[in-house]
């Protein structure tokens, strides 16, 4: 059933969607087996009860929200209707009222002097790629050699973001150096630009991971991103493209910080 539902009642949709909605089935479909049920089988409260443990785990709104979203779409697919009526989910918070945390001065030249001195040429060039690009992690995992170009008086990076929308966003000397360490030392060809330790292209969650180690979430790196070009003065609409942001409604989240 969730290999019909992938093909034809996500269709259309980009392949992040798609593997977002499959996995947050597949852990409900675990979780209906561990209570006698399945996904064809299950009812309304099954549903509830999911959703009241997902709370009881203290899994965040945002995620909760995503996961209610991934069983709606897959109800009404499968003509279950009944079983999503009045369900009690945890509400989102508002986050167009509170800004998001960009890393101070000296919290940015912290976490790049620790993940330097560990000699992981990999690591740091993910990290200067985040700090001065902005992109999001699924953007970062995401790029290839050939969307690099590279020179020693200039450089840029090709990414596709949401909604299939490719944007171009220049590389200072100090991404380009990171990025030109790392690939002098790497092997073999796989097209990906970062790789795992197992010659594979990168993780999301290995991403999340490295910086989560120094104290830090990897949307802080985009968010400190955009700050700064806000407290340099730059124009919004410049902001907008090179962040990849959809309206500039969604930038007036973020606050010049001290």
């Amino acid at each position: 059933m969730l290999t019909h539902f992938r093909e034809e009642g996500l269709r259309g949709k980009s392949v992040t969607t798609v593997k977002t909605y499959m996995y947050c089935l597949e852990q409900f479909e675990k979780w209906l087996d561990g209570t006698g049920t399945n996904l064809e089988e299950f009812s309304w409260s099954d549903v509830q009860q999911y959703i009241d443990f997902l709370a009881v785990k203290k899994k965040s709104a945002s995620t909760i929200n995503k996961i209610w979203n991934a069983i709606k779409k897959y109800c009404k697919f499968v003509h279950k209707e009944e079983c999503i009526e009045g369900i009690s989910v945890v509400k989102a918070p508002d986050y167009k009222k509170k800004a998001p945390q960009a890393l101070s001065r000296n919290e940015c030249n912290h976490l790049i002097r620790e993940i330097d001195r560990t000699g992981n040429k990999r690591n740091f060039a993910i990290l200067m790629v985040l700090l001065n690009t902005g992109i999001r992690v699924s953007e970062l995992v995401s790029i290839d050699q050939t969307d690099i170009e590279l020179s020693e008086r200039k450089g840029r990076l090709t990414v596709i973001g949401k909604g299939s929308k490719e944007r171009t966003i220049p590389l200072n000397s100090e991404t380009r150096r990171a990025i030109h360490r790392y690939l002098e030392e790497r092997t073999g060809q796989h097209p990906a630009l970062f790789l795992s330790n197992r010659g594979k292209r990168i993780s999301v969650r290995t991403v999340q991971n490295l910086i989560h180690k120094y104290g830090y979430h990897v949307h802080q790196l985009r968010h400190t991103f955009i700050t700064d070009l806000q407290r340099s003065g730059t124009d919004l609409i410049l902001i907008q493209s090179l962040s990849g942001h959809s309206s500039l409604e969604i930038l007036s989240r973020y606050s010049i910080q001290n």
